[in-house]
């Protein structure tokens, strides 16, 4: 009533005075029931993993204690699966990783898999089913590599990524043309996934990633030169017969890129120095020789 009375006492309040006092006066007086809140309740394995997934030091031996206790509760990860896979903090959802790749003990235990492989089969949507390819591939279990097979070809772009990751987690020979199906037509992030996944491969086709040097993004290119040196172990001479193969040269600074970081190419990069700028000749250490005779 204090608050009513020093606005009745404000002047220039105008014709809004009396619409303001009866919301000022329902708000102080009457009830709000609509307004009432249960406190959430917790479950002992909800407690456990706040307490587990805390990443405060003075909590440490706490933290300890609780992640020693969900790893031994056989209910864990089905509550991992049914509770905490949506509207979690980021470090939240890193320690549902964390305990999923405890559990399998680096696929000794078949048992997260198989509690993944399912809830993939049956995931809500297509964000929840991202977010269990990502767990997949933190397992440590190879035989994972199945399950995420089929969502190669999902409609979803970051489901399509995630299984692209597990190509790469769990290197396979049969995952090469996998990874190569249709590669020129992937782009951006996806595109990256893949040549990261090849470069997980013990051996990648030099042939079939040359023309991705024309790629638009920088990080994309780098990593396709990446691939080329170490399909080419480094050797010029190698990917000068690459580059010989190619219907259409096209990056042709990208192959002065490869020729600076190969061994013996200084020579190609001299007699590439008349189509370089001033600049590009100043940057590959191949500029026009100056009076005197020095560069």
């Amino acid at each position: 009533m204090m608050y009513l009375r020093a606005f009745c006492s404000f002047p220039r309040i105008g014709p809004l005075r009396g619409l303001v006092l009866a919301a000022l006066h329902s708000s102080f007086i009457l009830p709000h029931s609509s307004f009432a809140w249960t406190p959430p309740v917790f479950s002992r394995l909800d407690s456990l993993f706040v307490t587990a997934a805390t990443g405060e030091p003075r909590f440490q031996a706490a933290r300890a204690a609780a992640e020693k206790a969900l790893l031994a509760d056989s209910g864990t990860l089905p509550y991992l699966l049914r509770n905490r896979l949506r509207r979690q903090t980021p470090r939240q959802q890193h320690y549902v990783e964390r305990l999923f790749t405890l559990s399998s003990d680096s696929g000794r235990n078949p048992r997260p898999r198989a509690l993944l492989a399912a809830a993939l089969a049956d995931a809500p949507s297509d964000t929840i089913r991202v977010q269990l390819l990502s767990i997949g591939s933190w397992l440590g279990d190879s035989s994972f590599r199945t399950a995420a097979l089929p969502w190669l070809k999902s409609s979803f772009e970051p489901a399509r990524r995630m299984a692209v990751r597990n190509l790469g987690t769990y290197p396979a020979p049969r995952n090469l043309p996998l990874l190569l199906e249709g590669l020129s037509s992937v782009q951006g992030l996806e595109l990256q996934q893949r040549l990261w996944s090849l470069g997980a491969q013990k051996s990648a086709p030099d042939i079939s990633l040359a023309p991705l040097l024309a790629d638009p993004y920088f990080f994309n290119r780098r990593k396709v030169r990446d691939l080329l040196l170490k399909t080419a172990d480094s050797s010029w001479a190698r990917l000068d017969s690459i580059r010989a193969r190619q219907t259409r040269v096209t990056a042709r600074e990208e192959w002065w890129l490869l020729a600076q970081d190969a061994r013996d190419g200084r020579a190609f990069l001299e007699a590439e120095r008349g189509k370089m700028t001033g600049e590009e000749r100043k940057y590959f250490g191949v500029e026009e020789e100056a009076a005197g005779g020095r560069r």
